[in-house]
């Protein structure tokens, strides 16, 4: 029996439909977030990926700042660009973080101003599921209280998204 090249190829694609097995049932996709997990005094944060420039180790190369507040370490040269670098713990809670080799200072940008945070230590990167962020329940740190938008529960210990 004589086929075309073109009756053969589509009877070969019939063949493979018939065989074929269906492709496995697709779930949800459930969303991620990701942020950056530190540490302030006792209370465990986490701030979204994109609020993060960069993370550095604390440096005690700052030019003073007279007259400023006790909670501003500083200025920093990072590549050039002038950073104010702020004690967060002192500025909110009013002790200053006790410095040491986890010690890090988290370069943020916000609306356009640029700044240094320092924090007790960095815990890396997080990830949560979307669905497990919880809006309603206010966070119980009066001080970051305002800064907050919402809470994660991860291994027993709260982070407040800030």
């Amino acid at each position: 029996m004589t086929t075309s090249p073109y009756k053969w190829l589509q009877d070969l694609e019939r063949r493979a439909k018939q065989r074929a097995k269906g492709l496995p049932h697709q779930s949800t996709i459930e969303q991620i977030w990701r942020g950056i997990a530190f540490r302030l005094g006792k209370i465990y944060l986490v701030s979204p990926l994109n609020e993060i420039s960069e993370i550095l180790p604390y440096s005690t190369n700052l030019a003073k700042i007279p007259g400023s507040k006790l909670w501003v370490k500083g200025l920093a040269n990072v590549r050039g660009l002038l950073l104010p670098i702020i004690d967060l713990n002192f500025c909110l809670e009013g002790e200053p973080i006790v410095i040491n080799n986890r010690s890090r200072m988290l370069l943020i940008n916000q609306s356009g101003i640029s700044a240094g945070l320092l924090v007790d230590e960095v815990l890396g990167i997080k990830h949560f599921p979307e669905h497990i962020m919880d809006l309603e329940t206010p966070c119980k740190d009066v001080l970051i209280a305002p800064f907050t938008k919402g809470l994660f529960v991860y291994e027993k210990k709260n982070l407040d998204n800030i």
